[in-house]
């Protein structure tokens, strides 16, 4: 049997096993009268009531708004008495809401209040804060949503100059439907629009981008390869720390439509894009035409790695030799260029060097179609700025006020922290209040993520630990995000200042949190009990990369948990030793030794010893032989000509401490000040 909202007319049920009357959340609790009865059903639908329990519609809303003012004592008294059948009738939805139990009497109400509080503001369960949250797409568009845009009229010139584009360098070919070969089948076009702007923030222009449907694309049929490879930070870092202590001149290209201008290695047929029609036909008749493409579109599924391959082979046929570690790394004498998709870095020993470079790529038998953006200024949304002849600075001030305001937080007004983690560490709180605010937690996550990855490296503990709960976020993890923002509030404008020490080599400093996670609130969790790693690695003084995560395996000791650490930190610094090795081909480094030796900064002397033994105690000889990896490279009596020399450095020193635990105001100041350099 259908179950019967409240309202609704029961005369015809006659039967005395029927469910009880469903509850409606739109009317409990408000004075019943036949003028709400009538302005409901003329209002709703035949579901309306039934859907009005769970999602929230301002059409719905307002013949009650007047009501509800009227008597809020009332409504609330009514909640209160039926809060069992609200409570289960409304979370049976909400997977984020967990029935744990509560030996507490208090704390259940204390909860039941909030969860009910929430039920009445407009976000009710997962589905309302998915429509109400904000979006952090930053200002793209879909076809439809540009046309409402305020701005549309300059997106619409975006488009006619896209068009012209293709149409110029043939991208494609109109042809009649009816030609298509046999069994040939024809992929969707998608308009994308998007305010670019620069790293302040200030607009750059408005960007229309035609792409193809590669969802619709057979694996196998219409593509085989797709991996195209982008540029890591620490070989930014570590080429821009170079340029800054050989004083070498560089500049950045950006190539024009980058994918259209590689070829295609099978046909692919697209329909007409939106708001597109051939001259002389109408909207009728334009089903008649299709597009055969000649290039590779941007969406589809080999773009990129066909993009890729011909920018790499144009490099390779001047003489560039490809980087073994990073693959958009590319070596000739006196230069080196990097490659992120279509935006490129060119270092070299004078101006001259650089410009020949960029006009042999402009003037050569590939076609390439470039932009000279001049002196490097700024590179894929960071701002990099000149101070001295031996340091400059990196920073994001665009993306930290866009996280500000995605937080609802008021750069002026909101009350700053001088630290962005706190105690104790965040745990699952399956039994905690459910989250207030309507911004999506995954948003926050991920632009947070990006700027401690790029510019922050300070927040990258408390960042890591918040997007361990991104399935299942709570209050708790929340107002952790909002610490996050509050700390930025006071320095949105700071980022890494590199001042060059032409003294020092490869350093790594790491550290490590044994079993830090752990918590009585969740102590049947076994992820409470892993610990975490942190670690740095400089060159000349200034990080080029660092990380903050948990280990995946349970250490038994400190020492275990330090060594793992030491092991993880090794992973990442031998490849950035062997792109030091390269780069001194070209450009001399500083090297301590002969092997460009690397120095590793422990802090505990027994997993110094760990490391330098070739014995297995009893209490090392379970350690899996993955963490060994880097035992036959350390320097020590037995091989003096190891090129990783393991020091002890005092934990009042260790840069790495940042990365593994919070820590006391004193502490974190004088650890950002060594890393941040303010």
């Amino acid at each position: 049997m259908l179950p019967v909202c409240e309202g609704d007319d029961v005369s015809a049920n006659n039967d005395e096993f029927a469910a009880p009357t469903m509850i409606n959340l739109a009317t409990s609790g408000l004075r019943r009268s036949q003028r709400i009865k009538n302005l409901t059903s003329a209002s709703d639908s035949n579901d309306g009531p039934a859907i009005m329990a769970y999602t929230s519609s301002a059409k719905n809303e307002l013949p009650f708004q007047k009501a509800k003012r009227k008597k809020p004592l009332m409504a609330f008294f009514s909640v209160l008495c039926s809060v069992g059948t609200l409570w289960s009738f409304a979370t049976a939805s909400m997977p984020h809401f967990h029935n744990g139990t509560c030996h507490s009497f208090t704390t259940r109400i204390s909860n039941d209040y909030e969860r009910i509080n929430v039920l009445f503001d407009d976000t009710m369960n997962d589905i309302c804060h998915q429509v109400k949250s904000f979006t952090t797409s930053n200002e793209s568009f879909t076809y439809k949503q540009m046309l409402k845009e305020g701005d549309f009229r300059e997106f619409l010139q975006a488009m006619l100059d896209e068009i012209e584009v293709h149409e110029s360098r043939e991208h494609w070919t109109l042809m009649e439907r009816k030609d298509l070969p046999p069994g040939a089948k024809t992929i969707m076009a998608i308009w994308s629009f998007k305010r670019k702007r620069f790293p302040d923030g200030s607009l750059n222009k408005h960007k229309a981008r035609l792409c193809a449907h590669g969802g619709q694309q057979t694996w196998g049929q219409d593509y085989w390869d797709t991996y195209a490879p982008v540029v890591a930070w620490a070989s930014v870092r570590m080429l821009l720390v170079v340029a800054k202590i050989h004083n070498l001149d560089s500049k950045s290209i950006d190539f024009v439509l980058a994918f259209p201008q590689a070829d295609l290695d099978i046909p692919v047929y697209m329909e007409l894009p939106a708001g597109v029609t051939p001259i002389e036909e109408t909207d009728a008749t334009r089903r008649r035409y299709v597009l055969r493409l000649n290039k590779s579109l941007y969406g589809l599924k080999n773009s990129g790695h066909n993009w890729f391959e011909k920018l790499r082979s144009g490099l390779v046929d001047r003489g560039f030799i490809q980087s073994q570690v990073d693959k958009c790394v590319f070596f000739r004498d006196g230069c080196i260029i990097l490659t992120y998709v279509d935006d490129c870095i060119i270092i070299g020993k004078s101006m001259p060097l650089v410009d020949s470079i960029i006009d042999s790529l402009r003037d050569g038998d590939e076609d390439f179609e470039l932009t000279d953006e001049g002196s490097l200024d700024k590179y894929i949304g960071v701002l990099i700025t000149d101070i001295d002849e031996n340091s400059f600075e990196m920073s994001q001030p665009f993306l930290i006020r866009r996280i500000i305001s995605f937080l609802s937080l008021d750069e002026n007004k909101t009350r700053g922290r001088n630290t962005p983690v706190g105690k104790p560490l965040l745990n699952r709180d399956l039994d905690g209040i459910p989250r207030k605010h309507p911004w999506l937690y995954h948003g926050a996550v991920g632009m947070l993520s990006y700027l401690a990855n790029s510019v922050r490296p300070e927040i990258q503990m408390a960042v890591h630990q918040t997007a361990r709960f991104s399935m299942n976020p709570m209050r708790s993890h929340e107002l952790a995000i909002m610490r996050i923002g509050r700390y930025l509030v006071d320095n949105p404008d700071r980022g890494m200042i590199y001042t060059v020490d032409k003294s020092k080599g490869l350093e790594v400093y790491v550290d490590a949190d044994f079993a830090g996670c752990w918590s009585s609130a969740d102590s049947s969790n076994a992820d409470n009990v892993l610990s975490r790693t942190g670690f740095v690695i400089c060159y000349a003084g200034c990080p080029v990369i660092w990380s903050s995560k948990l280990q995946t395996e349970i250490a038994l000791s400190t020492a275990e948990a330090e060594y793992i650490a030491m092991s993880q930190a090794l992973r990442e610094a031998i490849p950035i030793q062997r792109l030091a090795k390269e780069i001194n081909c070209i450009y001399p480094l500083y090297t301590p030794t002969t092997n460009f030796c690397l120095t590793v900064h422990e802090d505990n002397l027994s997993a110094i010893s760990m490391s330098e033994s070739l014995k297995f105690t009893p209490r090392t000889k379970h350690i899996a032989i993955k963490y060994h990896h880097f035992r036959s490279k350390v320097k020590t009596t037995y091989n003096p000509k190891g090129d990783i020399h393991i020091k002890y450095i005092s934990t009042k020193k260790q840069l790495a401490d940042i990365f593994t635990k919070p820590v006391d105001d004193t502490t974190f100041f004088t650890l950002r000040k060594l890393l941040c350099v303010w």
